[in-house]
């Protein structure tokens, strides 16, 4: 693959590492449906997954002499950090708030996977970065398609449930735009990854410590295994992080984003094929319509971006 769309296959499989993760969360909410609380603890045991993940990095890096060699000086590390605290606090404010409003899962997954949106207005705001009439249509039938399959089951959302997918989104897109400011520094991708690994592994180390105090016991699943897949699902998103990272350093940042947002259209062809889940009209519409919106962004030729002497494709 040209350099040019070498993008597009990170974005790629950033969106097929999003899908396990969501997939697996969402059997785990469907597998607890007795527990309350299921949707934070699972967002809690995630966050280690992804800690876990960050740790055998760092071991990687000491035991191979390699470091973190890849990050520009100790200001640079601020960006990944930042990336991971947002992303952990996203998460936990998506499941709270369909632990707020299970009824309301469509709409609240439509808003938050919207956070393209987000990431392409700083991204334009804040560097400059311009679409091309092409790549705007192709972003905007992506995310069109993504709200058609989130609304496909016809539920309505609370105000309460709603606002914190709100702000999800926006921590959403705060987390690919840093990752995109990073690889604009010269970060090394995987050490910006193992990076915001940690940080959100960190999260995971808190919130059990203080779930530990409040409760006298860990965050666990209450059946046997669940918290075991909710680990495996960090592990997922850890890797599909390291895949968006890649995607907005060589590519640009708002349809990256969108790409990876539409893994919904992998869940549902998970859910119809393990689990027997039904595919409403409008879901199917809406998969279709974000393929769609996937071939025109591989296909329409980007808009030339002014040179910077600081911008990296590691």
């Amino acid at each position: 693959m040209k350099g040019g769309r070498s993008w597009l296959a990170w974005a790629l499989a950033s969106m097929l590492f999003f899908a396990a993760t969501n997939f697996i969360l969402g059997y785990v909410a469907e597998k607890s449906a007795g527990d309350a609380a299921a949707s934070v603890k699972a967002a809690m045991i995630l966050w280690l997954g992804t800690g876990l993940l960050g740790l055998a990095g760092a071991v990687f890096f000491k035991l191979s002499g390699r470091g973190f060699n890849g990050l520009t000086g100790r200001r640079s590390l601020f960006l990944p950090l930042a990336a991971g605290l947002t992303l952990a606090l996203g998460m936990f404010l998506l499941k709270t708030s369909l632990a707020a409003n299970p009824l309301a899962k469509g709409p609240i997954v439509a808003v938050t996977s919207s956070n393209s949106l987000v990431v392409a207005l700083l991204a334009w705001a804040f560097i400059r970065e311009r679409l091309s009439p092409g790549q705007w249509a192709g972003f905007l039938v992506i995310v069109a398609g993504i709200v058609l399959i989130s609304l496909g089951g016809g539920t309505r959302a609370q105000l309460d449930a709603v606002g914190l997918a709100v702000a999800a989104m926006l921590l959403f897109g705060a987390t690919n735009f840093f990752l995109k400011l990073a690889g604009r520094r010269g970060c090394d991708s995987v050490a910006t990854a193992v990076v915001l690994w940690q940080a959100v592994g960190g999260c995971g180390v808190l919130a059990s410590a203080g779930y530990l105090i409040a409760y006298s016991r860990l965050p666990l699943l209450g059946r046997p295994g669940l918290s075991a897949l909710a680990l495996l699902a960090g592990v997922f998103l850890a890797l599909g992080m390291l895949g968006i990272k890649k995607a907005v350093t060589l590519g640009q940042a708002g349809p990256a984003a969108a790409v990876s947002g539409s893994n919904a259209i992998l869940v549902g062809i998970l859910d119809l094929a393990l689990l027997g889940h039904g595919l409403p009209g409008l879901k199917l519409a809406g998969m279709l319509t974000a393929v769609a919106g996937i071939a025109v962004l591989a296909l329409v030729r980007p808009l030339e971006q002014p040179e910077r002497a600081w911008e990296s494709t590691k």
